[in-house]
């Protein structure tokens, strides 16, 4: 029987599974090392059966051992808390960063104001952002295992100048789309 404290904790660890997963995939096909312990924020049933889920990450952590594979996988862990060395710095990095992401945000078609983004400290922001942009996984997984908050929010933010550079160059360029025509 599970107890109900337990069954009320909605947090699970997420790690990406390494490339060549496909060949065993409902084996036990190798993980990362590094994931994240996620918060379910809120839980929304499809009419197939499925979810879709909100979740929130709430501390890195590395593998130190599997335990079980059945009847899910279960790992020993070590937390891994963000250690900011310097309150300024990561005050500045964050408000760079904030408003690089409002930058992006204003060239994407159609995007609701993230209000948020004022809100939320530096280390939720800069994972947030990496999960959230269209990037591949493996590059994903390399900046989210970057220990140093600082240095990972600075790549996060470099990946949105290039990014707001380029929107920026194309927007002249780039139709303006008019909802009476085809």
């Amino acid at each position: 029987m599970i107890s109900d404290a337990v069954a009320a904790d909605q947090r699970f660890g997420i790690v990406l599974l390494r490339p060549g997963w496909e060949s065993n995939y409902f084996g036990a096909p190798a993980v990362h090392a590094l994931g994240t312990i996620g918060q379910i924020e809120q839980a929304v049933p499809l009419e197939d059966g499925r979810y879709n889920i909100l979740v929130r990450g709430e501390v890195r952590f590395r593998i130190v051992g599997e335990v079980a594979h059945e009847p899910y996988r279960t790992a020993r862990v070590i937390a891994l808390p963000e250690e900011v060395r310097e309150v300024s710095q990561a005050y500045a990095q964050k408000t760079w960063l904030a408003d690089l992401s409002r930058q992006y945000l204003h060239y994407l078609p159609d995007q609701a104001a993230v209000p948020e983004i004022d809100t939320v400290e530096l280390e939720a922001l800069t994972n947030a952002l990496i999960m959230s942009l269209n990037i591949d996984v493996q590059e994903k997984q390399r900046l989210l295992e970057i220990d140093d908050l600082i240095a990972r929010a600075d790549e996060v933010g470099r990946e949105l100048q290039n990014r707001i550079e380029s929107l920026q160059f194309l927007a002249p360029y780039r139709r303006k789309t008019d909802a009476n025509s085809n």
